[in-house]
């Protein structure tokens, strides 16, 4: 396998929902020289050029200890996300007061600046239900009634759902990937 489809290969392996409209995003890490000879902004430009035309972006939204975060979303999941009233009120109590795409990605990247680890409210960002978003805030994290994709705190059934769903994208995008299919092949319209 070459260097650019092992890089295409982690991408299809850690993004796959967001890939088959499951999911409005999804986030990885690469270690910028250990995991690739390719740079990171041709690296991001590849699979901005790949994916764009189906909705999907791709972001570098923090960069720490020789690694960097990427952010893969899709622009149409983002702005149905950030529709809904009770989203908009939860990320106002997280200094977010605008709501287009490129103010929302820097206030998201500006946050997870601030932070030792990752704001919370990036559970929003990778379509975790809300309310599962605010009882771990709650929670800190413990307490959960299921744990899977990530700690549910509401609807078990509804969330267990989604991680089935979730892993059968998994195992799905990464056979065809296997057999051939490039990022633009998999990226569902």
């Amino acid at each position: 396998m070459t260097a650019e489809r092992l890089m295409d290969y982690r991408l299809v392996r850690q993004c796959a929902p967001t890939l088959a409209a499951r999911k409005v995003g999804s986030l990885f890490c690469l270690e910028k020289d250990m995991d690739n000879r390719e740079p990171m902004c041709a690296i991001l430009a590849r699979w901005n050029r790949d994916l764009n035309p189906s909705g999907i972006f791709v972001r570098v939204v923090a960069e720490r200890c020789g690694r960097s975060f990427v952010y893969v979303y899709r622009r149409n999941l983002l702005k149905q996300l950030v529709e809904s009233a009770d989203n908009r009120h939860f990320l106002k109590q997280y200094e977010y007061e605008h709501f287009e795409e490129e103010a929302l990605i820097a206030n998201l990247t500006h946050r997870i600046s601030k932070c030792h680890c990752f704001p919370h409210e990036i559970g929003l960002f990778l379509g975790y239900p809300l309310e599962d978003v605010k009882g771990f805030i709650v929670n800190a994290g413990k307490n959960s009634k299921s744990t899977g994709y990530w700690k549910v705190y509401g609807n078990v059934a509804e969330s267990e759902k989604l991680f089935r769903c979730f892993k059968k994208c998994f195992t799905v995008m990464s056979s065809l990937f296997e057999r051939g299919y490039s990022l633009p092949m998999l990226a569902v319209d």
